[in-house]
């Protein structure tokens, strides 16, 4: 039976790298990102908009979009036995929204829905100056450049570390993306 394996960790990190190699190495793999179609067609827009402005909003958005994203893994892992490689997922719309004083809770299941939760979890860790040049590289999006106030990547790094026992932390500082792979790789059972 396939696993739902979920790559996350602070823009510039590698998670869309590294979910990709796993996916190409791994016969089978379904890879996904969140927000999934339609909700990322005008995701930009709303995070300009809503981000600063209504964070509860914003994160209303966001939860929805993991409900319908949780409801793509489930459907593609009845049909299919291969693993599923998820770019982002619900811990990071926890964390992301707790740093900006949004007081939402870490729970796949309420009344209201049903998250499915992950087998694995793997946080992709690098230093900060790595990082900044890696967005330099790739271009700068809207929320990249809200983690230049260092106020709130101290929060989200709080965030993420408060729920350390959730994930598996991987740096990807100074490490070639072959060894970052065979890395997680021996986690995955």
């Amino acid at each position: 039976m396939g696993k739902l394996i979920v790559l996350t960790g602070l823009d510039g990190s590698g998670t869309s790298t590294v979910a990709e190699h796993l996916h190409m190495a791994d016969s089978g793999s379904t890879k996904l990102k969140s927000p999934p179609f339609p909700f990322s067609t005008n995701r930009h827009e709303l995070d300009e908009k809503l981000y600063s402005v209504s964070p509860a909003s914003h994160y209303l958005y966001y939860l929805a979009s993991n409900v319908y994203l949780s409801e793509l893994i489930n459907d593609t892992m009845s049909k299919k036995d291969g693993n599923v490689y998820c770019v982002r997922y619900f811990i990071d719309t926890v964390v992301s929204h707790r740093a900006k004083g949004v007081d939402v809770a870490y729970e796949y299941e309420t009344n209201l829905y049903s998250i499915r939760k992950p087998d694995y979890i793997f946080y992709l860790d690098v230093e900060e100056e790595e990082r900044q040049k890696r967005l330099n590289l790739r271009g700068r999006g809207f929320l990249d450049n809200q983690l230049d106030d260092k106020e709130l990547l101290n929060r989200f790094l709080k965030e993420f570390n408060s729920l350390e026992g959730e994930f598996i932390r991987i740096s990807t500082t100074n490490r070639n993306i072959d060894e970052i792979v065979q890395e997680i790789q021996s986690y995955i059972k």
